[in-house]
């Protein structure tokens, strides 16, 4: 069984379709690159990576630009494709995505929100299940979300200050600001370009009334 740098099965794929996933992922984290031009020439070698296929739909679909929904139905049905072939976790996230796409957003996050049970280290799934719980306005699963799955994670795995930014951002929106700034200031230790990690403690200090500190920061 091929697994990712966080121990995360994949069904299909080579060692360099992994590190295409594993490049891409780095882009969707960190909102530097284009994941989806990485996604593409990442398939074009490997057809049948199935995880490939679901991770450039679902970034497709939380891209915020409704013009590329649409896009996102092609590679989940190359994903369809291979399913037979696919691990559990695989067909769980194609099946969450199915929801998603078909607009009923309710069923697919608890989908998304199965997948992380059983793999919470799965850092693509945990931030679109993150994106899903903001569209919808659900600040307590934006906090339970991440805070369910963080244990599991230290800095010894790879990408943990995102996660720390986006668990960050969930207890600012429960309103749990010294908390959030802590976790913001510690991913941004790690990584000082972790936009989550910004983002989150910016809204701290907004809500507090911090205005020039938030401003030199």
């Amino acid at each position: 069984m091929i697994r990712d740098a966080r121990n995360v099965p994949v069904s299909s794929g080579t060692p360099k379709a992994l590190m295409g996933y594993e490049t891409a992922l780095a882009q969707f984290q960190s909102y530097v690159g284009d994941p989806i031009a990485t996604l593409d020439a990442t398939l074009a070698e490997t057809p049948d990576f199935v995880t490939g296929h679901l991770f450039k739909a679902l970034a497709l679909y939380t891209a915020s630009e409704k013009q590329l929904v649409p896009l996102a139905t092609a590679p989940l049905a190359e994903a369809d494709r291979h399913l037979s072939r696919a691990t559990d976790r695989e067909r769980a996230l194609a099946a969450a995505t199915h929801h998603l796409l078909d607009g009923d957003w309710g069923l697919g996050c608890r989908g998304l929100d199965a997948v992380l049970m059983e793999y919470p280290r799965d850092a693509m799934t945990l931030q679109v299940a993150h994106l899903m719980d903001f569209f919808r306005g659900d600040a307590q699963n934006l906090r339970n979300g991440v805070s369910g799955v963080v244990a599991h994670w230290d800095e010894s795995v790879r990408g943990y200050c995102y996660i720390l930014g986006m668990h960050a951002f969930g207890l600012e929106e429960m309103n749990q600001y010294a908390e959030a700034e802590a976790a913001g200031r510690r991913a941004l230790a790690l990584e000082r370009k972790d936009a989550w990690a910004v983002h989150a403690v910016t809204h701290v200090m907004e809500m507090q009334g911090r205005i020039e500190e938030g401003i030199a920061w």
